[in-house]
């Protein structure tokens, strides 16, 4: 099981010290969010030389639309050639989101018979991730395949791969060790996007919150789950000097290792 931080959950460092500090921080790689720095051949040139330091098995697209690479079929099609230039395996993406209204990304998206074949690679796996409840006072669905039970079985009549997220399915009130467990048992599941929640908070560091997240890492452990096992928590859950980032990304690395590697530490 690979232990991976996302570029996600850090953004005041830049991206060659990030690979420094999760690799000190005890972490065998990365998993890269992709944004509009991703443009510039001289940072994805950066990029690059920085898996020296680590490897990156797995890759995000982008949170928000990158106009110089067209709609999101394109931008999806863009991020799979990246992975085969950071030697990534994996490439997790969204859904359409009806609040952001969309609509040509879910005309496509529906009529897709096979993903690996329309924007995949065959060495590359996509996988589509499942998303929360949007909203604080009044929680509202606001993705297409809100449902993960839908979701799964989109997924597996569409030929795609899985990203469990442990915060999102917190956000429906479902037990993250159950949906887990549906989601080991399709064979499918690629990555898990770990973090704790409690309440309207999401992306907590893990114990912070309230999900049963040891059992959910000693599940996979005797399970035998074997894929990416990312940390994904809010920038906000980490100090701004690059000491205690460590330290604090240490203690979560450790915990990851100690419940999910059967050799413990």
């Amino acid at each position: 099981m690979n232990i991976l931080l996302s570029t996600g959950s850090i953004l005041s460092f830049p991206i060659d010290e990030l690979f420094k500090i999760a690799k000190e921080a005890g972490f065998d790689g990365l998993e890269l969010v992709i944004d509009g720095r991703f443009q510039d051949p001289y940072y994805v040139k950066k990029v690059v030389k920085s898996t020296d330091i680590l490897p990156v098995p797995s890759i995000h697209a982008p949170y928000k639309k990158i106009k110089t690479w067209g709609n999101q079929r394109n931008a999806l099609k863009k991020v799979v050639e990246m992975a085969s230039i950071f030697g990534a395996k994996n490439v997790t993406f969204h859904p359409p989101s009806w609040f952001s209204l969309e609509i040509g990304f879910l005309r496509w998206f529906i009529n897709v018979k096979d993903f690996q074949e329309e924007v995949g690679d065959r060495d590359i796996r996509l996988s589509i991730e499942n998303m929360p409840l949007t909203g604080k006072r009044f929680p509202f669905p606001s993705y297409y395949l809100n449902d993960y039970s839908k979701m799964i079985r989109f997924g597996l009549e569409r030929n795609l791969h899985f990203t469990f997220d442990t915060t999102h399915i917190g956000t429906f009130g479902h037990d993250p060790v159950s949906v887990f467990i549906e989601y080991y048992r399709t064979g499918r599941l690629v990555n898990i996007h770990i973090s704790d929640f409690s309440g309207f908070k999401s992306h907590l560091l893990i114990k912070k919150g309230d999900l049963p997240l040891i059992k959910l890492l000693n599940t996979a452990l005797r399970l035998g789950y074997d894929g990416n096992m990312t940390l994904e928590i809010s920038p906000e859950e980490l100090p701004k000097t690059r000491e205690w980032v460590i330290k604090i990304l240490k203690h979560q690395s450790s915990l990851l290792c100690f419940h999910t590697k059967k050799d413990g530490l």
